[in-house]
């Protein structure tokens, strides 16, 4: 499946560790396949995204990253306050790459896919450059403190996820237009644009790069809600589908049309 998709075109592939039984060995074999379909003449680079299965399992993200190969990113979900964001961004980072050797990814690049065992020669140096940082916020009090995860040093993007928002407010699946759940979301939008112009502001003072980095608005489509309506609204990131949602609608479908027509 994995493999299909990478030649389609999308440009991100997000392969998840949270909700599936994936483990890194499964992982390795997925990204191989990825990158593999990536190469036909037929496919654009689909850039891979691994959501991690905890925000704090820092030999977790070492093992996930030894076996991601750049340009490619990484997901933290349930980020709740700017000192769990530190602490992720700490996990992907070698020690000189943060202020004060804060870095706590252990040193075996010569040795792991990611750096195509050792013939990548500027891997160790680029690595923070090629790999996006992202926090996954899916809570009413994680959405109050996006001001202050946003700015975390490393922090690359704000990844909405918008059914956990809803449970945690007690409105699961509740998209409703006017309902609480998407005034959560647009509150969340919000506050993700204007980090952002904060962020390259401050990005701008510390080092007179004419081009800044900021912080990037992504998320999961939610029921009802159109890709397009969500670029409009700032978004750059957008997970549109679930392969296993895809395959279940379509494998649906397929047999109501049978059932129809052995009636």
């Amino acid at each position: 499946v994995a493999e299909l998709l990478a030649t389609v075109g999308y440009s991100h592939i997000v392969v998840d560790m949270e909700h599936s039984p994936t483990d890194v060995s499964n992982l390795t074999s997925l990204l191989r396949s990825i990158d593999a379909a990536s190469r036909g003449a037929a496919s654009t680079h689909n850039t891979s995204i691994v959501r991690a299965p905890s925000h704090n399992d820092i030999a977790m993200t070492k093992r996930i990253l030894d076996v991601l190969r750049p340009p490619a990113g990484i997901m933290f979900p349930m980020i709740e306050n700017a000192q769990q964001a530190e602490a992720a961004v700490a996990s992907v980072r070698y020690p000189p790459h943060l202020p004060n050797n804060n870095g706590v990814r252990g040193c075996a690049h010569p040795f792991v896919r990611a750096s195509q065992y050792g013939r990548d020669k500027e891997y160790f140096h680029e690595s923070s450059r090629d790999l996006l940082a992202i926090m996954q916020v899916e809570s009413s009090e994680a959405i109050e403190r996006i001001p202050e995860i946003g700015m975390v040093e490393g922090v690359d993007m704000i990844f909405l996820g918008p059914f956990d928002i809803s449970c945690s407010i007690n409105q699961m699946g509740n998209f409703s237009e006017d309902g609480e759940v998407m005034e959560l979301i647009r509150k969340a939008e919000t506050l993700v644009r204007e980090t952002d112009k904060k962020k390259r502001l401050k990005n701008i003072s510390d080092t007179s790069d004419e081009t800044p980095n900021g912080l990037i608005l992504g998320g999961f489509r939610s029921p009802g809600r159109s890709i397009e309506g969500m670029f409009e609204a700032g978004y750059q990131f957008v997970c549109g589908a679930v392969d296993l949602g895809m395959l279940r609608d379509a494998a649906y479908r397929d047999w109501s049309d049978a059932q129809s027509a052995m009636k």
